[in-house]
């Protein structure tokens, strides 16, 4: 190759890699997209020492493996004003996401132990995504995560809280902390424009958090009740109508074949089909203004199966949300 033959844009990944390859965006401030990704690298609601870390390096690991899925256009390109290509699903026989405009803000900059001021720091970057009127997909780091992200949509107000989880994730605290991956949807549950709260996929639940739940009335399902009810009647008997839905999924609450490399995987879950049925009835039933999708534990994912299970879900709910509008 002679020095000025042209180079093939395809020869290189940007560097650095972006999730599914969409655009960056450096200033928060000068969102102009209808999706942004923002990475989340915190473990610090992580039970130590009783169950294992390594939720942090959970979103470098899922832009890693992103690429494969979708490619937001080809070649890649850092041109802010691009649009996806969108990607074609052989088996609905027709492409989704064609068109939307996505950048991705990067990683939210965790501070060392200091608890309360790495959740501030989560909620001002969702409050400003929020505030740009893109749709904010979180990607994690544990689940109290939820908690702060959740509180950025408060201009969204009152919003309706989606939970898929094996756990209920709602202790008052435990062994003290409250701010933990067993309090997020507690402490979710307390803020005043969340209107309900509603877990799906319950199959490992305290008997304290379960009481908790009932005396506040709060609507659930069990794994058991998703598996012999079809997923639309489960998500139109819980889910409010008409509302504004922040949507956390903890992968967990898939099957423990599926998805080893997290934080609390339990037997017994749910297929891969069932939650994105799960996820589809929910994107029919209401708005869905934000999501995140947390407990990929890299460190514990020796084959990448985990991570290609959390982007390909961040693809089918985008893509399901994106076909109600």
């Amino acid at each position: 190759m002679a020095a000025s033959d042209p180079v093939d844009p395809g020869l290189l990944w940007p560097a650095p890699r972006t999730f599914f390859g969409v655009p960056r965006c450096d200033d928060l401030g000068g969102i102009d997209a209808e999706v942004a990704f923002v990475g989340v690298p915190y473990e610090g609601g992580a039970l130590q020492p009783f169950i294992r870390t390594g939720q942090s390096a959970g979103p470098a690991f899922a832009r890693l493996n992103s690429w494969t899925q979708l490619d937001y256009t080809w070649p890649p390109t850092s041109d802010p004003r691009a649009v996806s290509d969108g990607w074609f699903d052989v088996e609905a026989g027709r492409e989704f996401l064609v068109g939307t405009r996505m950048c991705d803000v990067g990683d939210v900059a965790i501070t060392g132990a200091e608890v309360e001021e790495n959740l501030d720091r989560i909620t001002a970057v969702s409050r400003a995504i929020v505030g740009s009127g893109a749709l904010i997909v979180a990607i994690g780091g544990d689940h109290s995560i939820a908690y702060p992200v959740g509180r950025g949509l408060e201009a969204l107000g009152p919003i309706d809280v989606v939970h898929f989880d094996a756990h209920a994730d709602f202790s008052d605290h435990v062994f003290g902390a409250r701010y933990s991956h067993g309090s997020q949807l507690r402490r979710l549950a307390e803020l005043p424009f969340v209107r309900s709260v509603t877990p799906i996929g319950l199959r490992n639940v305290w008997k304290s958090e379960f009481d908790d739940m009932v005396a506040l009335g709060v609507s659930y399902a069990t794994t058991r009740d998703v598996i012999e009810e079809d997923a639309r009647s489960v998500v139109d008997r819980l889910v409010p109508a008409g509302g504004t839905l922040y949507v956390s999924i903890d992968i967990d609450v898939l099957d423990l074949a599926i998805v080893p490399g997290t934080t609390l995987p339990e037997p017994g879950g749910l297929s891969y089909r069932e939650l994105r049925a799960l996820l589809e009835a929910t994107a029919r039933r209401a708005p869905v203004r934000g999501f995140d999708i947390v407990e990929l534990d890299a460190p514990h994912d020796l084959n990448a199966a985990t991570a290609r299970v959390t982007t390909w879900l961040i693809v089918h709910f985008l893509s399901a949300i994106f076909d109600q509008r």
